[in-house]
């Protein structure tokens, strides 16, 4: 039987160094997809990564479980990417990184199938990453991480209300945005 998160915080917290290992092998992807659809850059996704990972060693031995781990690590994730955002203050070069990271956005087909959705994967990754910080957030932990409203508002400290409220709104810029690439 596999130990939930929590499960494994606590056997951390009493010792056990095997658990954060654990840990690490279960959320080391989830964190770099997340870090790079909001960053928008794979290396900075993966320094956001190591950033997050050694945050979670030094702070979990303060997890009192109150909320999922989950919550917890997505939102240790999503801080390191605004901290990271706010001091970087320049344009992404996001293609290379959407390059590297085609296989998650595309079944394993061959021929002009595969191409035609990477390329529609590619200009819907674009669009998400040039969406505001606010709506891309919500759009990412929403559509790519599959998380529900209730949890993505926790994560982001804001009423549920204001998430899809900003979900509302990053889907009208995306459709917008689409629109303008159709003409």
């Amino acid at each position: 039987m596999e130990l939930s998160d929590e499960e494994l915080a606590l056997r951390f917290q009493n010792g056990d160094e095997s658990a954060f290992e654990a840990m690490v092998g279960r959320w080391n992807e989830p964190i770099l997809q997340l870090a790079t659809r909001l960053t928008g850059d794979l290396e900075e996704a993966k320094d956001v990564r190591q950033m997050a990972l050694l945050k979670t060693y030094r702070g979990l031995a303060r997890f009192e479980g109150r909320a999922r781990f989950s919550t917890w690590i997505y939102r240790v994730v999503l801080n390191l990417c605004r901290d990271k955002k706010r001091s970087a203050a320049r344009a992404h070069a996001f293609e290379e990184s959407v390059r590297e990271r085609e296989g998650d956005y595309v079944l394993e087909e061959t021929g002009f199938h595969v191409a035609r959705d990477r390329e529609v994967a590619r200009i819907v990754a674009q669009a998400v990453i040039a969406l505001p910080a606010s709506e891309r957030e919500v759009v990412v932990l929403r559509h790519y991480h599959e998380l529900a409203f209730p949890a993505i508002a926790e994560i982001l400290g804001s009423p549920v209300t204001t998430v899809k409220s900003r979900m509302s709104r990053g889907l009208s810029l995306l459709r917008t945005h689409l629109a303008t690439l159709e003409t």
